[in-house]
C-alpha cells in the first residue's frame, strides 16, 4: 500500500514538473498593450484629431464630432495573434478593431482590411457582430452576425449559419462587453462575451491580407463616445 501511494505521489510530480517546464517553454501570453494612464505606443490618424483620443479613469476614451477617426498601435507587422479588450458605448455609436490594416494604400479608408465590428445595440447585424473588409472591393461587407463565410480562391463566398451564436440579447447596452478576437492563418473569428459573433477563412490570395496593424475605430457619423479597457494582445511563440 505505501509503495502504491509513494508511486502516485511520484506520478504526480513529474506531471507538475512537466507542465511547470511546457509553461516555461512557451512564452506566448496576454500581455497589455494599454498602460491605463497615457497614449503611449498608439498613434490617431489623421493626426489633425489628437483630441479624439483620451485616457480618463483608467479607460481608453474615444468621442468624436461626427469625423471618423482611429487609433494605432505601434506594431505595423502582425500576423497571427490573439486579441482580448472590453468596450462600452456610452452613446449610440459605431465602432469597430482593424485587423491586419494596411495605412496609406486606400483611397476611400484610413486603414485597408479585415475589421472586426461592433456598434450600439440595435444598429443590426451587419455591424454589430460582422466583418468587413475595407478598402478593396470584396463586397459590403465578408460576413453579417451569426455565419461564417469560406471565400474560395476566386473571391466566391459559402456561408454558414453558427449553432449558438451571438445574438444583440447578449450584448449589453451601454455596459461592458468582452471581445476576443483570433487571428490565425487564413481563419480568423471574434466573440463578444464568449459568444461567436462571425468566422471568416479567406482562401483568396489575390486580395487576402497577411500582416499588418492592429486599431480601434470611431466611425464617421453623428457624434459618439465609446470607452475601452483591458486591451490585452497574445502573439505565438513563434512568428
Amino acid at each position: 500500500m505505501k509503495l502504491d501511494a509513494l508511486n502516485i505521489f511520484a506520478s504526480l510530480l513529474i506531471a507538475c514538473l512537466s507542465l511547470q517546464t511546457a509553461t516555461a517553454a512557451d512564452p506566448a501570453t496576454f500581455i497589455p498593450i494599454f498602460n491605463g494612464k497615457t497614449l503611449e505606443s498608439w498613434r490617431v490618424i489623421p493626426p489633425d484629431q489628437p483630441t479624439a483620443w483620451s485616457v480618463r479613469d483608467g479607460l481608453l476614451v474615444g468621442s468624436s464630432d461626427g469625423k471618423g477617426s482611429d487609433l494605432i498601435w505601434k506594431d505595423n507587422d502582425l500576423g497571427d495573434f490573439e486579441l482580448k479588450l472590453s468596450y462600452r458605448f456610452r452613446t449610440q455609436g459605431n465602432s469597430g478593431i482593424h485587423i491586419r490594416g494596411l495605412l496609406g494604400e486606400s483611397s476611400t479608408h484610413r486603414v485597408k482590411g479585415y475589421h472586426v465590428d461592433f456598434g450600439h445595440v440595435g444598429i443590426g447585424p451587419r455591424v454589430l457582430g460582422s466583418w468587413d473588409f475595407h478598402g478593396a472591393a470584396r463586397g459590403d461587407y465578408l460576413v453579417a452576425r451569426g455565419s461564417r463565410v469560406i471565400i474560395d480562391k476566386e473571391g466566391k463566398k459559402r456561408f454558414i449559419k453558427i449553432e449558438g451564436a451571438l445574438t444583440s440579447s447578449d450584448v449589453r447596452r451601454r455596459e461592458w462587453n468582452e471581445v476576443h478576437v483570433v487571428v490565425s492563418g487564413h481563419h480568423m473569428y471574434f466573440s463578444i462575451n464568449g459568444k461567436r459573433a462571425s468566422e471568416v477563412v479567406d482562401n483568396e490570395a489575390a486580395k487576402r491580407i497577411e500582416r499588418g496593424v492592429i486599431g480601434l475605430q470611431l466611425h464617421s457619423g453623428p457624434p459618439m463616445t465609446i470607452e475601452f479597457r483591458d486591451i490585452l494582445l497574445k502573439r505565438p511563440s513563434k512568428q
